[in-house]
């Protein structure tokens, strides 16, 4: 059994005051060492997002890795939608814009997949994924904490910190990867060629001949399935299916960063504030969908997402046909990367 510390929320608290005594109380730090390297893998939000993490935590965060001597840096990896986070330089405009910065926070942010376009290095895993590509730099990690915001995600229904390692972790080619384990489909007959999923496809990848989109024509290998065309199609020609099997895989390349990092080298922090419908992907997150629940600290990655939601209840997530959220957990219960199985510590 895991312990997982919680800070419940107050509207009337201090609770960037409250989360700094967490992390003296709950000695989740006792194992960083003075000149250790600590990446903090956080979603700095695309550009204009309202939700993300409060860069007043990660303030007290790094102020507490700085205390004991270590070397703590901000990182995320670039985007495979080709939004402002796609590259290096848009990364770290977006990192500033939202107060993600050396000035601001006491670390610097340093963009995990180089300028963007980094292949990084295999990692082989377990079946269905059987690899994943680790940019570089976290070879070089001695220990990671993992800072998420708890929020709803139109594909996976929840992102905690399975997803957050998962999905972030990775360079460019497995996140395309990942994502294909959705699967798309495509009604031909409903379809009027209006040029709604053209309009909205980043990547300009349908191809509208005849009044009709031909997928045959297409030939693309570069379409990440997300959901963009699909509520963009106000014909129902498009749908999504099986979107159980992306919150299957992730516990998988969480292993796999867990064998380049150390699993014992990793720490999980969950922010259950702004619980909005939509991941920080979204420059509109949406409306929010649950209260603030508080916030969670652990060792274990799987029970810090299921004590986050045991908190929210799991049918908050389970919206417009998504998936159930727990599965990310129960899979990662079931290949070795934490347990469901928890005691929380108020603290």
């Amino acid at each position: 059994m895991s312990n997982v510390y919680f800070v419940p929320w107050r509207q009337d608290s201090d609770m960037v005051g409250k989360f700094k005594k967490a992390i003296r109380k709950s000695n989740i730090l006792e194992d960083i060492n003075k000149e250790d390297r600590v990446a903090i893998k956080l979603h700095v939000g695309e550009y204009k997002n309202p939700a993300h993490v409060n860069p007043l935590y990660l303030k007290e965060l790094v102020s507490a890795l700085l205390e004991k001597g270590s070397e703590p840096f901000l990182t995320d990896t670039t985007s495979y939608y080709c939004g402002h986070r796609f590259t290096a330089v848009g990364m770290l405009k977006n990192a500033f814009y939202h107060g993600f910065s050396l000035a601001n926070i006491g670390a610097p942010f340093i963009v995990a997949d180089g300028l963007g376009n980094d292949e990084g290095f295999s990692v082989k895993v377990r079946s269905p994924l059987n690899e994943v590509f680790i940019p570089n730099i976290f070879k070089e990690v001695d220990k990671m904490i993992v800072f998420s915001h708890c929020k709803g995600h139109a594909l996976t229904a929840f992102g905690g910190s399975i997803k957050n390692v998962a999905m972030g972790c990775v360079t460019k080619k497995s996140k395309l990867a990942m994502h294909k384990f959705v699967n798309f489909c495509y009604d031909e007959d409903l379809c009027d060629g209006c040029d709604a999923c053209k309009n909205v496809c980043d990547r300009e990848i349908p191809i509208i001949k005849n009044g009709k989109r031909i997928l045959s024509l297409e030939k693309r290998e570069d379409c990440m399935h997300c959901p963009g065309c699909m509520e963009a199609c106000k014909r129902g020609a498009i749908k999504l299916k099986e979107l159980e099997k992306l919150g299957q895989v992730l516990p998988i390349a969480v292993e796999g960063l867990f064998k380049v990092v150390g699993k014992e080298n990793i720490t999980s922090i969950n922010w259950g504030a702004n619980i909005v419908e939509y991941c920080d992907c979204m420059p509109f997150p949406g409306k929010t969908i649950r209260e603030n629940t508080g916030i969670y600290l652990s060792k274990d990655i799987v029970a810090v997402d299921k004590a986050f939601l045991d908190d929210a209840k799991k049918n908050t997530f389970m919206i417009d046909g998504r998936p159930d959220p727990e599965i990310q957990a129960i899979e990662g219960e079931k290949i070795g990367i934490g347990k469901m199985e928890y005691e929380k510590v108020l603290i």
